[in-house]
């Protein structure tokens, strides 16, 4: 499915916050009251929910009753992450689309400080910030992706995510050019959109402005699995292959060698973390203090 705007006669918000929920109804609501929360008011939240099962939809419905801004979109088929936030995008005229996860978190100023940076630099195709990791082993703790023209170039060279698509701003425009995630990398859809946005100029910021939450420690099966999913991505993207991902990745040495000691660098550097101490409810500006 390759997205294509529509036109709306509504007053167009100048963000849209895009969230994919499959069965989110434990998280879904601390996300959507973090949106309302901001201090930019001019956004709206689109919610896919991907054919949930769990009253994911009757919460969002509630938040959409009082609050115009916020729509859902109901799918009765599993269609996927990146299928999801490609109805959305094709559901707004916004200017800039926000990805928020629905088990995540955004801080008081994410998108006031995200809109400002992409109007001061219109070579901008996106920019992200650092994730305050959290979740039920704990946190937060800072993230440490590159913040460098150089840093980002070089993951961009290496085929790699150049900065976090949790906390990721992108122009809509760039997406719709692009033709949105590619429907067919379920798994790895992130991936594959930074791939077709490689050439792009991105930003990362230091200052952290999503709650991320995620699951520690992850096993070495799964990052095998990932890597796998991602290497079809490359030949999804870069190597233009036509079919879809089979039912079975094939075990291929080199890469699962790489995700391997991938692996091990992200449990050496876990175990070394400290977590911070934030002040204030979904601030964003935190007090980040060793403990």
């Amino acid at each position: 499915m390759r997205i294509r705007g529509q036109n709306k006669d509504a007053e167009v918000a100048r963000v849209c916050v895009v969230t994919a929920a499959y069965n989110a109804a434990a998280t879904i609501c601390e996300s959507i009251e973090s949106v309302q929360q901001q201090t930019l008011a001019d956004w709206e939240m689109i919610v896919v929910s991907d054919c949930s099962t769990d009253g994911t939809d009757d919460l969002v419905r509630r938040y959409a009753a009082e609050d115009p801004r916020i729509r859902l979109l109901r799918q009765n088929t599993n269609i996927g992450a990146g299928a999801c936030r490609n109805l959305a995008i094709a559901s707004t005229n916004s200017t800039f689309v926000a990805i928020l996860d629905a088990d995540d978190i955004a801080c008081r100023h994410r998108l006031e400080r995200q809109v400002d940076e992409l109007d001061d630099s219109q070579h901008l195709v996106a920019t992200a910030s650092q994730l305050l990791e959290f979740g039920d082993w704990g946190g937060p703790v800072l993230s440490a992706w590159p913040m460098t023209l150089a840093g980002i170039r070089s993951r961009q060279r290496k085929n790699k995510i150049p900065i976090p698509h949790p906390s990721t701003v992108f122009r809509r425009d760039a997406l719709i050019a692009v033709g949105g995630y590619d429907v067919l990398c379920r798994r790895s859809e992130d991936h594959a959109l930074f791939l077709k946005l490689r050439d792009a100029q991105v930003s990362c910021t230091p200052e952290p402005l999503v709650y991320y939450r995620t699951t520690r420690p992850i096993g070495l099966r799964y990052t095998i699995r990932e890597g796998r999913y991602g290497r079809f991505a490359e030949d999804r993207v870069l190597r233009g292959m036509e079919t879809p991902v089979p039912a079975k990745l094939p075990r291929t040495l080199a890469i699962d060698a790489r995700s391997t000691i991938g692996w091990l660098r992200r449990r050496y550097r876990e175990r070394s973390q400290s977590t911070v101490e934030v002040r204030g409810t979904y601030d964003s500006e935190p007090l980040l203090k060793d403990t």
